[in-house]
């Protein structure tokens, strides 16, 4: 066979992705004196982790400075009250952070401190607290770095240039993956525990803000039988798409000027043709606001009104783009509702004439991120669209983040299910930790298991073997691959973005299936792209798999909420707007010849031991 097995390995764990869920995994793990372990990645300098940012980048955790009070339950409220997040996540999540957080600050993350050690904070859109801390714009990449730096001295094994296309299982159970690497060379990596942190499906949007080496792996979760909940919860928002970022905080606070570009050239400022002198109140309030919001289509902080003008102008066929160098008509400092005034002011930038200069005045390191990039945000206009950010949904998982189906199978990071419909901003950054911190102490704490035989393992590929056979006879060039992935991004940010109704998921899914019947055909190509083209299997499939969730939510005769709008409606009239009120009802989506879901209601948060000796008799007593 052209696709045999170049090797075989045997591990107790086994870390699929590179980014600050799975480099904290492998260093949790070898701490707790689990050592033969193996991280897989495709690079390890290419996931989101490191890659990505806004102007402040946040991380979210307990509060612990200052007079104002916090507690674990109140944290984990918050949390809960974003609605369809078990409350055991909640809890887990809200009681982890403080360890979590001062293990960073213990390996070099530079967290900001007062002179007297306290790591102050400040509050986050969705929290009720300053818990929200930063180390600017790059947080997450710090984090990474050190946490990279963390895995070479401990000399932990790091497989790039591979990636999984294949969980393993055997009675529900998962016992290794099946990884293929850049010359299409197929790795079978026997393992007692296999841990997925391969982040969000980025990749199966084309307006986007994740990196693009970063594509995420769904559907090798999902089409091992592990399900998939939230699945139609994302966050969209403004970002900047030539260089993908964030455009929240100060990058909107400091009221860019918004200008489209027709098919003939001629640009215009248009904001004003949705928003009247409201415009600016608007794009301030962006900047606390960043994620789109159907809630705050109407009324006083009505700051998505500028993503459906964005929106609205791509489809006219336009581009869309910030401009930091003008001063943007008709405005007047003094006329900014009193809360954007008084911010600009005690920032001392009221008697700055253009938002370049505010920009660097206040956030020097915002500019310079962009200079860094190729952009001079000075001279140049900066492209923008409402883009995919971050997955809320992902794999269902338990307390230890191991899958609900699949036993030995643990996941961590933004593919774990656990965000719920809204969620304060940073939280992410803790999940990274906190979960993989928690399925680090359990797989440490059950390593019983026998590691299967070559020959079983090898029983259990034949059907992937037989598909990269199959795709390894064929002649699509590397270009060819990258249109057909283009393909799947433009049908999935047109049909099933932040904009949704049940006709459009119907028409995708339609497409994703004639697209899937063909896929061998349109993907066959040579063995040293063979990755490429498993890459777009799994995007394929993964972007099934959200079509379909989107469309039974809509059938279901579901509302607005999170940051998607439903719609019927060709023309959109926010006063009728109405929100989803039900935030408990789960949709757990599975895979086999069709997807199929069943529904489930979230869990409370636990109502948890606190009496000390029978906590510490228990504890013991393992």
């Amino acid at each position: 066979m052209n696709t045999e097995i170049s090797n075989i390995l045997s591990l107790d764990a086994v870390i699929v992705g590179s980014g600050c869920a799975g480099l904290n995994c492998a260093d949790e793990l070898y701490g707790l004196g689990v050592k033969n372990i193996a991280i897989v990645t495709e690079g390890l300098y290419m996931g989101t982790s490191i890659n990505t940012g806004s102007d402040k980048q946040t991380y979210y955790k307990l509060s612990s400075t200052g007079s104002e009070q916090d507690s674990v339950y109140d944290m984990a409220k918050t949390l809960y009250s974003g609605g369809c997040m078990e409350g055991y996540h909640a809890l887990c999540e809200a009681s982890c952070s403080s360890k979590a957080f001062f293990k960073l600050v213990s390996i070099g993350v530079d967290f900001p401190k007062n002179r007297y050690g306290e790591y102050v904070g400040y509050r986050t859109d969705h929290d009720y607290r300053k818990r929200a801390t930063s180390c600017g714009p790059l947080t997450s990449k710090f984090m990474a770095e050190c946490l990279i730096k963390r895995i070479k001295e401990k000399n932990i094994t790091v497989l790039e240039d591979m990636r999984a296309i294949k969980v393993l299982t055997k009675e529900k159970k998962s016992v290794g993956i099946l990884a293929v690497d850049g010359e299409g060379n197929l790795t079978l990596i026997k393992a007692k525990k296999v841990v997925l942190a391969t982040g969000g499906p980025s990749g199966i949007y084309s307006s986007s803000v994740f990196p693009k080496s970063q594509t995420g792996s769904l559907a090798t979760a999902l089409e091992c039988g592990a399900s998939g909940v939230n699945l139609t919860e994302w966050q969209y928002g403004i970002a900047s798409t030539d260089f993908r970022w964030n455009l929240s905080g100060t990058y909107m606070q400091v009221i860019p000027r918004f200008v489209s570009k027709d098919k003939d050239g001629n640009i215009r400022e248009f904001l004003a043709d949705y928003l009247g002198d409201m415009q600016f109140g608007h794009i301030f309030q962006k900047g606390y606001n960043w994620p789109f919001s159907p809630s705050k289509l109407a009324g006083e902080n009505s700051s998505s009104l500028v993503d459906m003008a964005v929106y609205s102008e791509r489809m006219r066929g336009n581009e869309v783009f910030l401009d930091y160098m003008h001063e943007p008509s008709e405005f007047v400092m003094s006329k900014l509702p009193e809360e954007a005034y008084d911010y600009l002011k005690n920032s001392e930038v009221t008697e700055l004439d253009t938002p370049i200069k505010r920009l660097r005045h206040m956030n020097e390191r915002a500019y310079q991120l962009y200079l860094s990039g190729g952009i001079d945000l000075e001279r140049e206009l900066l492209r923008i669209d409402v883009c995919a950010q971050h997955c809320n949904g992902g794999i269902a998982c338990d307390e230890n983040y191991m899958s609900k189906e699949i036993d030995s199978l643990y996941v961590c990071g933004e593919c774990s299910g656990t965000f719920g419909i809204a969620r304060p901003g940073g939280t992410a950054l803790n999940n990274t930790q906190v979960s993989s911190m928690r399925a680090s102490e359990h797989i440490a704490d059950n390593l019983q298991s026998e590691i299967i035989s070559d020959e079983e393992a090898t029983s259990l590929i034949t059907d992937k073997a037989e598909l990269c056979e199959a795709l390894s006879k064929g002649t699509k060039t590397a270009s060819e691959l990258l249109s057909y992935r283009k393909e799947i991004g433009s049908l999935m940010s047109a049909k099933c973005s932040f904009v949704r109704s049940s006709k459009n998921a119907d028409f995708a899914l339609s497409e994703l299936y004639k697209m899937k019947k063909s896929f061998i055909a349109d993907n066959g190509t040579t063995r040293n792209l063979l990755k490429e083209a498993l890459i777009n299997y799994d995007l394929l499939v993964s972007a099934i798999a959200i079509a379909y969730a989107q469309k039974i939510y809509c059938d279901d005769g579901k509302k607005s909420r999170g940051s998607f709008l439903v719609t019927d409606s060709e023309s959109i009239d926010f006063a009728e707007i109405k929100c989803e009120t039900d935030n408990t009802t789960l949709y757990n989506i599975t895979l086999s010849d069709t997807p199929s879901y069943t529904k489930s209601i979230v869990s409370p948060i636990p109502d948890s031991e606190q009496w000390f000796e029978r906590v510490y008799n228990e504890y013991y007593a393992k």
